[in-house]
């Protein structure tokens, strides 16, 4: 009969059972306690290993790897790893090349590596965008160190979720920027794109971040006063100073300069350039290129924060919010009670640099109380020509548009186009008259039509103080629909008309999307200067023009003007003594 009594001896020092005692087993224990004896004889050293390569990783990386390797880690490589390792909140912005994300992504593999039971996360204004670039990265990394790969006990992958799970405990899994995501505990996390327009600042304050409330316990339960807690590593491109992103970098920068544990850092494309990253040909020709934005030159390739953030003439944040208009439209649509206005600044040279000229077609449709609905619909860009030519082209788009008023910059070269634009041409359109001008009354024939307004910034009517400071407030209150992007705005195209498949067709239908992204740009450069009472603008960067914001500036305030006319101050006939009673 079975019983315990068989397997099992009163003294406990010796073993249960006799089977213990075999010549193989008692081997094996003296083996043990061998590497007992043999790993506390080098403990110590293992200790100075461990707190050297927390604060060397990049000498970790040389040390497992194969000595013929031809991977190395670069010069400053190295230094962005040694950073993302020993200080508690990191800011790199980085321009294309650089392999941020890569190094990123290695700097956390090694972390989870370094200190057991520790849980990293990653996250970006889109999940299926963090789970892609952790999946790429992963696997140049364990191509390049294969040891790494040993680490890892098991990797969980989905369209938008990733998670790695490592022999010591240690997990690095994405995070999505979601009310989701509270409750979550993490250690330390990277965020990534945190310049993305579509990235939520407040999710990050109020979600994101306190899921590192927390500090990690080390293996013998309590915590460990030298590690870096709740570490944050923001990962981007460069963006606008009116962006959150900023604020995140000057919040970084200032503990930075207090001495705290943090650091902030950058390159432009000359450093990846350096390392043959990039190729400098490609880079200098995608700068001089005409139909690449300067504006995103300077973000993605120079690292430059554009805009101003102190005295911005309209906040980023605003600017983005006001493109909801997904249609362009290139006639007049059909509804008799909805008004188009033209508005068109001219070409002048300003010392080596052509601007253009610029129509920005407006949409107004009348509202109850006096106001329109403000819409954008189309924007024409063209390149300094003769006036006549000029004239004739705004002829086309108001008969097009049946336009109301053409509003026209009268200052400079625009009173040559004014001068055009009164006679017959002979073109098949009538000739113009001047609404606002008594001067240009003398050329007025039976055929004129009232349809020029020439505006005049020095002019009591229409001061460009008054005009700046009426644009920031139409924006201060979203008071204006602009176009969407490009691939917004085809998309909304195709829902409601056909699919585009012809290349030009779509090349065409872009145009207005594009020079709205290039209007915007214009805005965002500009930044005001107040003296007295007086308001002026003035660009941050002299390579980018402002002929499409100066066109939006006049037709905005011929709108208010009119707007005014409108208002109509109802009269009360009661008598106020009906409303006492005796």
């Amino acid at each position: 009969m079975t019983s315990h009594k068989n397997y099992s001896q009163k003294i406990r020092s010796e073993l249960d059972a006799p089977a213990f005692s075999s010549p193989e087993s008692v081997e094996r224990l003296k083996i043990n306690d061998q590497m007992i004896k043999s790993f506390d004889q080098a403990k110590e050293k293992w200790r100075m290993y461990c707190s050297y390569f927390r604060h060397y990783p990049d000498h970790f990386l040389d040390f497992i790897s194969d000595p013929s390797s031809k991977i190395k880690p670069y010069f400053y490589q190295r230094v962005y790893l040694r950073i993302m390792l020993r200080y508690r909140k990191v800011y790199l912005t980085a321009t294309r090349g650089t392999s941020k994300s890569y190094l990123q992504n290695l700097a956390y593999v090694l972390k989870c590596i370094f200190y057991p039971k520790t849980r990293l996360f990653i996250c970006a204004p889109g999940k299926e965008q963090a789970t892609k670039i952790v999946a790429e990265k992963l696997d140049e990394i364990f191509d390049h160190y294969p040891l790494l790969k040993n680490e890892v006990k098991d990797i969980s992958l989905q369209k938008d979720y990733i998670r790695i799970i490592f022999h010591n405990g240690s997990r690095y899994d994405v995070v999505q920027m979601t009310d989701a995501a509270r409750g979550g505990r993490r250690y330390g996390g990277a965020i990534e794109e945190i310049a993305d327009k579509k990235f939520n600042g407040d999710i990050l304050n109020s979600v994101v971040i306190p899921l590192m409330a927390n500090n990690r316990s080390s293996m013998n339960g309590k915590v460990d006063p030298h590690e870096i807690h709740k570490s944050e590593i923001y990962i981007t491109t460069a963006g606008t100073q009116q962006q959150f992103a900023f604020e995140k970098l000057l919040e970084v920068y200032k503990e930075m300069l207090e001495g705290k544990s943090a650091f902030c850092i950058g390159n432009s494309y000359e450093l990846p350039c350096d390392y043959d990253q990039l190729d400098i040909d490609f880079v200098e020709a995608l700068r001089d290129s005409p139909t690449y934005s300067i504006m995103d030159f300077m973000r993605e390739y120079e690292s430059i924060w554009t805009g101003s953030s102190s005295d911005s003439l309209v906040s980023d944040d605003k600017l983005n919010k006001t493109r909801v208009v997904g249609i362009a439209e290139w006639e007049h649509c059909g509804d008799e009670n909805v008004i188009y206005v033209l508005s068109y600044d001219v070409s002048r040279n300003e010392g080596d640099e052509n601007a253009l000229s610029c129509l920005v077609v407006f949409k107004l449709t009348p509202k109850s109380n006096g106001n329109y609905t403000k819409e954008v619909v189309n924007i024409f860009s063209m390149e300094g020509q003769h006036s006549t030519l000029q004239a004739k082209f705004l002829k086309e788009k108001v008969k097009e548009f049946k336009s109301r008023i053409l509003v026209i910059d009268a200052n400079g070269l625009g009173v040559s186009v004014v001068d055009q634009l009164v006679l017959d041409l002979s073109d098949g359109n009538p000739p113009y008259a001047v609404v606002n001008d008594d001067r240009y009354d003398k050329y007025n024939t039976a055929e004129s039509i009232p349809m020029v307004f020439a505006l005049k910034s020095q002019n009591k009517e229409t001061r460009e103080s008054d005009m700046i400071n009426h644009l920031m407030q139409v924006f201060s209150k979203m008071d204006i629909g602009l176009l969407k992007s490009a691939h917004e705005g085809i998309k909304d195209y195709e829902k409601k008309h056909k699919k585009v498949k012809n290349s030009e067709e779509r090349s065409t239908l872009e145009i207005p999307y594009v020079l709205t992204d290039i209007l915007c740009e214009e805005i965002m450069n500009l930044r005001y200067k107040q003296n007295g009472n007086d308001t002026k603008v003035e660009r941050i960067s002299t390579r980018i023009k402002k002929d499409k914001y100066s066109a939006l500036l006049y037709g905005l305030y011929w709108i208010y003007l009119e707007e005014q006319k409108n208002k109509v101050i109802p009269q009360d006939n009661s008598n106020f003594l009906d409303y006492l009673y005796v």
